[in-house]
């Protein structure tokens, strides 16, 4: 446990913005390698308010540093000293805080959108504690870990954080990777983590009751004394021998699917009726939580058919025809959807990862009539890592928030598709077209010449 008591002043330093300016100015020059510039060593100062948007402290001294409402959006931390930190309030979306020291630091109501903070270190530490006036407590320094609660880190890697003991009461992870993640014997209690990434993570002990786990994926993790009751899981990815622990056991899951496995054929049959006569006949299928994994369904029509958290793990979908179908939720690691077309359908939130889409068919739908409306392809916040996109068609598709990271969209088309907050991490895109695309915030995204 780190102890930040010592050499802790009895009053926080108050600094002006032109002698902040000249210590950035002077800490950039060390960075370059100028042998006479300085370190940053902000210790102990009051930076509250302080407009500190994109500025390079990497490797700089910000233990017990007050940094109330401070602007942070862009900033490089990485690497730096924030233990006992108080980043209450501030804004930090898209700062770099990889491997930073965020021991005993309060990060409560911070944001935190897009933010880096893979392999942080937020564990227990021994702070001093200030008052409203920046003089130290007569009550003597406070124990704690990482304080998150209410924080908004959607979309934030988190990946290999050590946030053991953290307290994120009704913070908002929403899309967050949090994989390989220490958080045993954290309280997230009422948290929003849909669809994050929990692979691997350490989550003995942990508190989740009342969470909203919904579309996250959780292979890999450790339950071992964990709380999760009320916790929402419907639509999570789950071990199967993990579904049946006792910590478990009071979380609310997808309900069954409506329709027995020895009803498919019958209801495929009724859907296909209800294609051909475009809904006068027939009966539109809805297979929601139905579990397709592993199945034969090349070829398939399930064209407009209703798949919300549906499983297709390692499915044969090649040439399947998912056009306009809703498959948000819906679980397709590993799927061979090879050829298939999925024009119009809604995949938020999906699971791709690993999946075979080459020379799928994901354009938008526009009719050619005037006024007419366009149905996109939306992929918004769908998990498509190591997934197989060559020659693929994604033109006019929505890739909002979208996980490409590794992923092969050589030769792809993405005419005019919206990237925005997108991550790309060693995703290769030889060949791939991305005339008129929106590329805002799209992370890692390397355009071919």
């Amino acid at each position: 446990m780190g102890d930040f008591t010592r050499g802790a002043p009895p009053h926080l330093t108050k600094m002006s913005a032109e002698r902040l300016r000249d210590i950035l100015r002077e800490h950039e020059a060390h960075l370059a390698g100028k042998t006479d510039a300085k370190p940053a060593d902000l210790s102990f100062a009051d930076l509250s308010d302080a407009d500190l948007t994109g500025a390079n402290l990497t490797l700089a001294n910000l233990t017990g540093t007050r940094l109330h409402r401070a602007r942070l959006d862009g900033a490089r931390l990485s690497m730096s000293k924030c233990g006992g930190s108080d980043f209450r309030n501030a804004t930090l979306d898209g700062a770099d805080l990889r491997w930073a020291d965020l021991r005993g630091a309060c990060l409560r109501a911070a944001g935190l959108n897009d933010a880096n903070m893979a392999e942080s270190n937020g564990v227990e530490a021994l702070a001093p504690v200030y008052d409203s006036e920046g003089k130290i407590s007569d009550n003597g320094p406070a124990k704690r870990a990482i304080d998150l609660s209410g924080a908004s880190a959607q979309r934030a890697d988190l990946s290999g954080a050590q946030l053991a003991r953290a307290f994120a009461l009704h913070a908002d992870f929403a899309d967050a990777n949090l994989d390989d993640s220490n958080l045993a014997r954290a309280d997230l209690r009422k948290a929003q983590m849909m669809s994050a990434r929990l692979e691997a993570a350490d989550l003995q002990d942990s508190d989740f009751s009342g969470a909203n786990l919904s579309g996250a994926t959780l292979t890999g993790a450790n339950f071992g004394g964990a709380n999760f009751a009320g916790a929402d899981l419907r639509g999570a990815i789950v071990d199967a021998a993990s579904r049946a622990l006792p910590e478990l056991a009071a979380a609310i899951f997808a309900a069954a699917s409506r329709h027995a496995p020895e009803d498919l054929s019958d209801v495929l049959r009724q859907h296909e009726l209800w294609v051909h006569s475009e809904g006068r006949q027939g009966l539109r299928a809805d297979l929601s939580d139905f579990d397709f994994s592993g199945r034969d369904l090349q070829g398939i029509n399930l064209m407009g058919a209703l798949l919300e958290r549906a499983r297709f793990t390692n499915a044969k979908l090649a040439q399947a025809n998912l056009a306009l179908a809703r498959l948000n939720f819906a679980d397709l690691r590993g799927a061979n959807l090879t050829k298939s077309n999925l024009r119009g359908a809604s995949l938020t939130r999906a699971t791709l990862d690993g999946a075979d889409l080459s020379g799928a068919n994901l354009a938008a739908i526009r009719e050619e009539a005037p006024n007419s409306r366009t149905a996109r392809t939306n992929l918004s916040a769908a998990k498509l890592k190591k997934a197989l996109l060559v020659a693929s068609n994604l033109s006019g598709a929505s890739l909002v928030g979208v996980d490409m990271r590794e992923a092969n969209l050589s030769g792809a088309d993405l005419t005019g598709a919206d990237l925005t907050d997108g991550r790309f991490e060693g995703a290769l895109l030889s060949g791939a077209q991305f005339t008129n695309a929106r590329l805002d915030r799209a992370r890692d995204l390397l355009l071919p010449n």
